[in-house]
């Protein structure tokens, strides 16, 4: 399992994104706090000057796991559900492009807020076809270019659509392709599973990323969740994703990064798989 963390070039200060500001001095600051990965945030993916992010990632021995989308529902609202045929297109759009990008990098590309919500219930079954229908479109370039697309269970509370690792993983099975994996994140697990540990051992092979943040979304160490037991199940399964810590940035960010990968290695030493 590699460790992995979070950053964006801007972010809200509530924004559970660890490292902000300049990708290449943030990927410095990662290697030498002994960072396999880096977690790339970012709104328009074309914006990202990638040969130089590549360049950084060889000179400091570290490489990209993933790319996070979900600026594209944040800033521009763009969702697979979205009611207007448009919006879902553009939604579609922008994946591909960070599909474009995540071929070079050789990263993963997280499908999590741009999946969207289901805004009217009753007609839960339409606007879970469009999001079947957009993740379809996405998947014809992402198996063509070798990307593996992730598909992430969000809690309730930021969204109606797939809340747990069991949905996620009926999700998935309908599109039937080895480029598309679900996505878990601690911090949402905590509100949606009954049994964190169970859930990973059920998701098995199509367990494609984790986000590790603790019960009140600081770094882990900081709330009640019991880590030790998440990488035992996590080995159980032979997982050898990533694990990306998505914290809010408490109290700065430099000292949330190297607390986060310490106190995991502290915890759990001979664990997790360098």
């Amino acid at each position: 399992m590699k460790l992995s963390v979070t950053m964006a070039l801007t972010a809200d200060e509530m924004t559970p994104i660890v490292l902000r500001g300049d990708y290449i001095e943030n990927i410095k600051k990662a290697s030498a706090m002994g960072y396999d990965s880096v977690e790339i945030h970012v709104n328009d993916p074309k914006t990202l000057d990638v040969e130089q992010i590549l360049k950084a990632c060889r000179e400091y021995n570290i490489d990209v796991s993933t790319l996070g989308t979900g600026m594209g529902y944040v800033i521009d609202r763009l969702s697979f559900t979205s009611p207007d045929e448009d919006i879902r297109e553009k939604a579609v759009e922008r994946i591909l492009d960070h599909i474009d990008v995540a071929e070079k990098m050789g990263a993963k590309v997280i499908i999590g807020s741009m999946k969207g919500t289901i805004p009217d219930r009753s007609e839960c079954k339409k606007y879970q076809e469009y999001a079947i229908e957009c993740t379809k479109k996405c998947l014809e370039k992402a198996e063509a270019k070798k990307v593996t697309l992730l598909m992430e269970a969000i809690n309730r509370y930021e969204t109606n659509f797939i809340n747990t690792a069991e949905e996620g993983l009926e999700f998935v099975s309908k599109l039937n392709s080895e480029y598309i994996k679900i996505h878990l994140d601690t911090f949402h697990m905590n509100i949606e599973e009954d049994d964190m540990t169970k859930s990973i051992i059920m998701a098995g092979k199509h367990l494609g990323h984790m986000h590790f943040a603790d019960s009140n979304r600081w770094y882990p160490g900081k709330g009640h969740i019991n880590f030790e037991e998440i990488i035992t199940a996590l080995k159980e399964i032979d997982y050898n994703g990533a694990i990306a810590f998505e914290c809010l940035p408490l109290p700065n960010p430099e000292e949330v990064a190297i607390k986060a990968i310490d106190n995991l290695k502290k915890l759990y030493t001979g664990r997790i798989d360098q």
